[in-house]
């Protein structure tokens, strides 16, 4: 066969090393995957780069908080934590057994309420006009055409609002009687524009709530009694913190201020020191000794007023610990209501763990020195195991991203448990039992979920779903369901809901792909051997894909953990680890993610900074998080692959 003529021209350096246009095609494709690589790396280098200077920059922070004695006071700050979400626990027990006996009470006063504040919105414009013009009319009153116009605008829009122009509507008031209801609309219709007070109803409504409170507190007398007590507890330790707070915070505040001026000092000095003329470098030679203005800080001495007070925080300490023993024979055995027996149940259950907490500590203050230094190892594990996220405060900066992987861990739990039977069913169904119009109307129908934009999704989860949900929650008939009545409209459960909705295209498409992939002789010889269509697909054909569909699955997961705008609208950003005592009620309660934080926090942090940089790291751990899924998928769909070589 006679061998094709190169393209290249003649001349061409191709033509030089003996390359014709394979070579050339070839390396054009080459180059694009020698490109990916490279913005890979870059991407790599960028954030390594970035984060790199957290942890010896926040090692340093912790230094500083260790010296000045701010640890030493989070150890008893710890136990008054610890306290208050004991005494938390024992008045949701209460408070919750109280409330089941007055749900139709309250949730009469909240719709009624609710239907208040709805008009009030709507007319708020009308009546500030109407209130600022007869402030500022004096002696002289307001003329009379300008009062009639904007009567006549607060009439109108008290019209508009009874008729449920505006919003979603005049909330609905199942728990009302009709006359109550009308009773209330004509209550606000006849109300004087200038006046902000309620109708009687909503007083009455109050007061029936009240009477029913007091009627169900009163077999509770003694429990409350109890819980006032266990609570008063911590009053003389709260006190001592607050008073040798301020003392370490002083502390803390002149050392940061030495070292400020240490830091321009040394600027100056490095600037004199390139300066050309010898006029400029006495000018900031003079204004470097000028710039220390503050001796450095004798951290022994700062804190020695402190440790004189250890005896009193040891007696405090005391308290708590007997508080915990007397409170606990007075708790009732059992509360009728689940809820508030759940919050008791668990309260029991932390007893013991919070008085081995409060026993240490003592020994623990004892025990403590500022001049230990913090150690690296230490400042890693805090980052990755800490707690608390907390930025911008007064007393210390934390950055621990355990709230914000266990935030967005609950979120793809939730959006998987949506998308994987919906994604993978799916895919089986139009596989492997659709007919051919079914199949090319199911296919681009879900794949054109991949389309819509994730800002749209996280607007339709805050005007629609957030909406159905919680106004679903108030409704008797689900009040058995944990978390119900729902607190907060974006939560957890909304985002997980938009996020399994984003992953459905990612688990179909693969897990479809997968199926397609099984060699048909397997199918063949099940039909053979005399199995049913179910049969063959349910016993053949998907378990010789699972490898795939897993695979879809774990992808479907990166997908979800790599989402930034739905989780950052709809998820409530709370920064804290969520109550699991609420048990599946979890579900419901607002949290924040690791991609959220990021989106939230880069762009008003200075650059740079301690903050900064712990926002690539939570960048870094992101990364790394994405890439090992993708790395176990394809793993898992090597490992286990039936039928192929």
């Amino acid at each position: 066969m006679p061998e094709t003529p190169s393209q290249v021209p003649a001349g061409h350096p191709f033509r030089r090393k003996g390359r014709g246009t394979d070579g050339l095609i070839k390396f054009f494709f080459a180059s694009n995957a020698g490109l990916t690589i490279v913005i890979l790396v870059l991407i790599i280098v960028f954030l390594v780069r970035e984060g790199a200077g957290f942890f010896p920059d926040y090692r340093k922070e912790l230094d500083l908080y260790r010296k000045s004695g701010l640890e030493l006071i989070d150890i008893p700050r710890k136990d008054l934590t610890a306290h208050e979400q004991m005494s938390s626990l024992l008045n949701r027990a209460y408070y919750a057994q109280v409330n089941a006996a007055c749900r139709t009470e309250m949730l009469r006063s909240q719709e009624a309420s609710a239907v208040m504040s709805y008009l009030g919105e709507a007319v708020a414009p009308a009546q500030s006009a109407l209130q600022r013009v007869t402030e500022n009319a004096g002696d002289a009153g307001v003329p009379p055409e300008l009062q009639q116009s904007l009567t006549a605008k607060y009439k109108a829009l008290v019209a508009d609002g009874l008729a449920g122009k505006f919003g979603d509507g005049v909330p609905p008031t199942p728990h009302l009687a009709p006359e109550e209801r009308a009773q209330l609309l004509a209550a606000f219709e006849a109300r004087d524009p200038l006046s902000s007070d309620d109708p009687p109803l909503i007083a009455a409504l109050q007061e029936q709530l009240s009477a029913k409170q007091a009627a169900a507190g009163e077999p509770l007398a003694s429990f409350r009694e109890a819980i006032d007590a266990f609570a008063d507890a911590s009053v003389n330790l709260d006190t001592l913190v607050m008073e040798t707070g301020d003392t370490v915070k002083a502390t803390k505040a002149a050392a940061t201020l030495h070292e400020i001026e240490v830091t321009k000092r040394d600027t100056l000095l490095e600037a004199s020191a390139k300066a050309k003329s010898s006029e400029l470098r006495q000018q900031l030679e003079t204004e470097a000794r000028e710039s220390v203005t503050t001796e450095a800080v004798d951290f022994a001495t700062s804190l020695q007023p402190v440790l004189d007070r250890l005896p009193e925080f040891t007696a405090a300490n005391a308290e708590l610990a007997t508080a915990i023993n007397d409170v606990q024979p007075k708790l009732p055995a059992k509360l009728e209501d689940g809820k508030a027996d759940r919050y008791l149940s668990t309260f029991r259950k932390a007893a013991g763990e919070y008085t081995n907490e409060i026993s240490d500590t003592t020994a623990a203050m004892q025990a403590w020195k500022y001049d230990v230094p913090v150690g690296l190892g230490a400042t890693i594990w805090g980052f990755i195991t800490g707690r608390d996220w907390i930025t911008g405060g007064e007393w210390q900066d934390f950055y621990g991203i355990m709230p914000l992987f266990t935030g967005s861990a609950i979120i793809a739990v939730i959006a998987l448990t949506l998308a994987i039977p919906l994604g993978v069913g799916a895919a089986i169904y139009t596989n492997q039992l659709a007919g051919r119009r079914q199949q090319n109307f199911i296919k681009p129908v879900i794949e054109f979920l991949q389309a819509i934009p994730s800002v749209v999704l996280g607007f339709l989860g805050i005007a629609v779903l957030g909406t159905i949900l919680q106004e679903t929650s108030m409704k008797d008939a689900f009040s058995w369901v944990p978390g119900f009545p729902i607190q907060q409209r974006l939560n957890m459960f909304t985002a997980g809901c938009l996020l399994g909705l984003m992953a459905i295209p990612t688990i179909f498409s693969l897990s479809e792909d997968a199926l397609n992939n099984v060699p048909s002789a397997f199918a063949e010889a099940s039909d053979a051997l005399g199995a049913s269509k179910l049969q063959t697909v349910f016993r053949v054909i998907c378990p010789a894909a699972i490898s795939g569909i897993l695979a879809a699955v774990l992808l479907g997961l990166g997908r979800v953990i790599g989402e930034t705008m739905v989780v950052l609208l709809v998820a409530g950003n709370r920064i804290e680890i969520p109550d699991f005592t609420e048990g599946l009620g979890v579900f419901f309660q607002p949290a924040h993610t690791l991609t959220g934080i990021i989106a939230q926090e880069l762009g008003e942090v200075p650059f740079g900074s301690v903050h900064y940089r712990a926002l690539f790291v939570v960048g870094m751990v992101l990364f790394i998080m994405v890439l090992g899924i993708n790395w176990t998928a394809q793993r898992m769909l090597h490992k286990f692959r039936i039928g192929h070589d």
